[in-house]
């Protein structure tokens, strides 16, 4: 069959980078082809230059053989192009309706909006991706996830021959994604072509046809998934060999860390959490699982002083601690990873730098300015430690942090809390949206950190990352603990049944 899209040599050259290099690719209809590689690849550039965003330097795209020219994203939705983009382009203060026909709201014959036809058309488009939430209701006023659904309902809203994805399920769940997939699946019974960016090897080998490899902004090769297995993947993206199995240390053994150093009891927030009650030991990394809604994302945020509970206690090595406000906690040595690292974690208009050591400058001005008592060798010092450590990939201390890829950026936040001090951090979410290679150097800093000495919650939607490093793992339903699994329990199959409100399996192999 022939291809419905060909790109052939396609080269793309920035000042002073080049993020494509002579790169071929193409997409049949009722295919499903993924696209992999690390962070900086070449694989936003190459979704970009098929959505219209921006120009290949050179090369040349055929659409059903013909030559075609985006000049941008409007021609290319005019010649069937659809895109999921991996950050939000939703507008905040409109509403869930109004943004999935930004621009393209249909019209009555008089010219004004015809508001009938919009609402009926996205109500089934939402019923369809089984998302329950108001036409009305404004785009900031929903969690992460329900955002991401409202994305992908924009693009499924237009007229396409081909989609393309790029990490569509960075911020769903488990029940989320399986919907996602079946309307995947619908999509290639229909004959279009999906173009699907992934991290998640898991995804890629349930849905995809074919991969394609970049590695540094060159193809390293387009192979069907059937002559695959993980390893190879991580092979051609890597350039190395990895070993996969090698993804759990030595647990703590039962009776480790001595005292707890933080006490949860009885803990209850209002509309989202019940009676929740836990331990986390000295160099423990706690799991914390379950679904949107499940209370996960409230505990944290209560934890760092962020929202306030009604009910229950705090004990801190064995004290009442008091969370007024994020400043309380940071004060006790917690630092909080937030789950939406571009709009709650970093500083977008300030620089590495000042990202990693900006919780430890003077909180309040002094006659001579705050500015007189910054320490810029200290904080030299600092950055040039901490980049060692974590493997910070940045051109200089003064690049601004969103030039870094987000496996970078995410290590910059672990840095801010190594940097203050921390004994113990909340991290929700700290390997979505990062590449393979990145996302095992994280885990791998976790532990390490652990080893050291800090105590860790982990509050992850990935399970299989939870089965990977957590020492143990407290599971949420609907605001309440359904369950805390042993080291020797921490499998897929008992977090997803605790999560939905299922028994454990009682044996584990």
């Amino acid at each position: 069959m022939a291809p419905i899209l060909c790109l052939s040599h396609i080269t793309k050259r920035f000042p002073g980078v080049t993020a494509l290099d002579e790169v071929d690719f193409d997409l049949a209809p009722g295919e499903v082809h993924a696209l992999m590689g690390e962070n900086g690849a070449g694989k936003s550039t190459l979704v970009n230059i098929i959505s219209g965003l921006i120009r290949p330097t050179s090369g040349n795209i055929l659409l059903d053989e013909k030559e075609v020219r985006f000049d941008s994203s409007l021609d290319s939705q005019r010649a069937g192009i659809s895109t999921i983009t991996q950050e939000f382009n939703l507008v905040p203060k409109l509403t869930v309706a109004e943004n999935i026909f930004l621009g393209r709201e249909p019209v009555t014959r008089a010219g004004t909006l015809n508001w009938s036809e919009i609402r009926v058309r996205a109500r089934s488009i939402l019923s369809e991706l089984g998302l329950n939430v108001p036409l009305n209701q404004r785009v900031e006023y929903l969690n992460v996830g329900d955002r991401q659904l409202v994305e992908v309902a924009k693009a499924l809203s237009f007229d396409f021959r081909v989609i393309t994805m790029d990490e569509p399920t960075a911020a769903l769940n488990a029940s989320e994604v399986d919907r996602l997939f079946q309307i995947i699946g619908t999509l290639k019974a229909r004959g279009r072509a999906v173009l699907y960016v992934s991290h998640r090897l898991n995804e890629v080998f349930r849905i995809a046809d074919r991969v394609t490899v970049l590695r540094d902004g060159k193809r390293v090769g387009t192979r069907p998934m059937a002559e695959l297995d993980e390893g190879s993947i991580v092979a051609m993206m890597l350039g190395r060999e990895l070993d996969l199995r090698r993804i759990r240390e030595e647990r703590l053994e039962e009776g480790d860390g001595g005292v707890p150093i933080l006490s949860v009891k009885g803990l209850t927030i209002p509309g989202g959490v019940r009676n929740v009650s836990f331990e986390l030991r000295r160099g423990e990394i706690l799991g914390c699982a379950g679904l949107i809604g499940s209370g996960r994302d409230e505990l944290t945020k209560a934890l760092f002083g962020l929202i306030p509970h009604s009910g229950g206690s705090i004990h801190l090595e064995g004290r009442p601690l008091v969370l007024r406000s994020p400043l309380d906690a940071m004060r006790e040595g917690i630092s909080l990873l937030p789950e939406d690292r571009k709009t709650e974690g970093i500083f977008p208009d300030l620089t590495v730098l000042e990202n990693l050591v900006i919780n430890s400058r003077p909180s309040h001005p002094t006659r001579a300015g705050w500015r007189a008592f910054i320490d810029r060798s200290g904080e030299q010092s600092a950055y040039d430690s901490i980049r060692s450590t974590l493997n910070i990939r940045a051109q200089s201390p003064g690049q601004l942090i969103v030039k870094l890829s987000g496996g970078n950026q995410q290590k910059v936040m672990i840095g801010r809390a190594l940097v203050s001090s921390s004994r113990i951090l909340l991290l929700n979410e700290p390997t979505r949206g990062v590449d393979v290679g990145t996302k095992l150097e994280i885990h791998s800093l976790i532990r390490k950190l652990a080893k050291d000495g800090l105590s860790i919650i982990v509050s992850s939607s990935d399970v299989p990352e939870l089965v990977s490093i957590s020492d143990r793992c407290l599971v949420l339903s609907a605001g309440k603990v359904a369950g805390l699994l042993g080291k020797e329990e921490i499998i897929e199959q008992n977090i997803t049944a605790l999560a939905i409100g299922q028994e454990a399996v009682r044996e584990v192999s």
